[in-house]
C-alpha cells in the first residue's frame, strides 16, 4: 500500500480504491511518501488519477497553443491532431485556456441546440461583444462569416441546483432581448473536416457579436416565428419567415442554462447569449455593410473593414 496514506495502489488488481498522491521523482522509493503512483521499473501507471490529469493538462495546453497561433497570424490548421479533445469537457477546458491566455473574460455564450442533437456551446469574450452600429476588421483578401440571430441579456444568475430550470423560469431571468449579427472565423482550414469537439474547442468559430437595440415589449412577440432579413453590400442574401435551429430561441436558452452546470459553469447576470442562426452561415468579403434583423425587432448594422 501507499507509504503515505495507506491507500491501495492503482496497479493492484484487488485494490478497493486508488490513492491520490502525486507521482514520485525518478529514483524515489515505491513505498516512500511520494511513491504511491509509480510502478517500480515500469514507469507511471496510466490508471493513476494524477497521471491522467497531467497528461490531459498537457493536451489542453497544446491544443490552446495551436489555436492561439492561428489567432495571432499563423495559417489555419487542419485540426488539433493528437491534442483534439475526446469529449465535451475537454473542449470546454481548451476554450477556457484560450480565453485565459488572451486575457479575456466570459461575456456570454453562443449556443446551438437543435432539437435532434445534443447542445453545443461556446464562450464569448466580453471584448468581442459590441453595440451596433459597429465596424469589424476583415483581413485584405479574406472573408468572414455572418449570421443573424436573436440574443438575450440575463438579469440574474441561474446557478446549479437540484432540478432543471423551466422555460418559464429562464424567461423570467431575462433582462433584455435584441437582434444580433454573429461574426464567424474558424481557426481550421476546413471547418467541415474537424470533429464536433474540435469545433467546440475553437469556440464554434466565434469571432464577435454585434448587438442591436433592446426590444421594448419583446415578450409579446412570438420569437419562434419571425421574418428575418439579411443583406450585404446592398444585396439581400436572406429574407424568410422561420426560426432558429431549435424552433424557439427561449428553448435554446433554457437548454443552455441547464447544460452548463455539468461543466462547472452557469449563466450570470449581465451575460449575453446568442441562440443560433436564422440565416445559415454565409461568408462575405470585407469593405461592405451588413444589415441583419427581424420584422418588429429592429436591425443590426455592421461595417466590415
Amino acid at each position: 500500500m501507499c507509504g503515505r496514506c495507506g491507500g491501495a495502489w492503482p496497479i493492484r488488481r484487488r485494490a478497493r480504491r486508488a490513492c491520490g498522491h502525486r507521482p514520485p521523482a525518478p529514483g524515489a522509493s515505491f513505498l516512500s511518501p511520494e511513491g504511491c503512483c509509480r510502478q517500480r521499473g515500469r514507469g507511471t501507471d496510466l490508471r493513476c488519477r494524477h497521471t491522467r490529469e497531467r497528461r490531459m493538462s498537457e493536451t489542453i495546453l497544446r491544443a490552446a497553443e495551436a489555436l492561439l497561433a492561428v489567432r495571432n497570424g499563423a495559417p489555419p490548421i487542419p485540426g488539433l491532431g493528437a491534442a483534439a479533445p475526446s469529449d465535451e469537457a475537454g473542449a470546454w477546458a481548451i476554450q477556457k485556456e484560450v480565453l485565459r491566455r488572451l486575457g479575456g473574460t466570459i461575456g456570454g455564450y453562443k449556443c446551438a441546440t437543435p432539437a435532434s442533437a445534443p447542445p453545443s456551446a461556446a464562450l464569448l469574450d466580453a471584448r468581442g461583444i459590441k453595440a451596433a452600429p459597429a465596424a469589424w476588421p476583415v483581413p485584405k483578401g479574406g472573408k468572414i462569416g455572418i449570421e443573424t440571430e436573436i440574443a438575450f441579456r440575463l438579469g440574474r444568475d441561474l446557478p446549479a441546483r437540484g432540478t432543471p430550470y423551466t422555460r418559464e423560469e429562464v424567461t423570467e431571468a431575462i433582462a433584455a432581448c435584441f437582434p444580433a449579427v454573429e461574426l464567424v472565423v474558424s481557426r481550421y482550414a476546413d471547418l467541415k473536416a474537424v470533429t464536433l469537439n474540435e469545433n467546440m474547442a475553437d469556440n464554434i468559430a466565434h469571432a464577435g457579436l454585434i448587438c442591436g437595440a433592446e426590444v421594448p415589449g419583446w415578450r409579446s412577440h412570438d420569437l419562434g416565428d419571425l421574418t428575418v432579413r439579411q443583406s450585404c453590400g446592398g444585396q439581400v442574401q436572406v429574407e424568410k419567415r422561420g426560426s432558429n435551429p431549435a424552433g424557439d430561441p427561449l428553448l435554446s436558452l433554457t437548454r443552455l442554462a441547464n447544460h452548463l452546470h455539468a461543466f462547472g459553469l452557469h449563466l450570470e447576470a449581465g451575460q449575453v447569449v446568442t441562440t443560433g442562426s436564422w440565416t445559415g452561415l454565409l461568408f462575405v468579403e470585407g469593405g461592405q455593410r451588413v444589415v441583419g434583423g427581424f420584422a418588429g425587432l429592429g436591425e443590426v448594422v455592421v461595417d466590415l473593414g
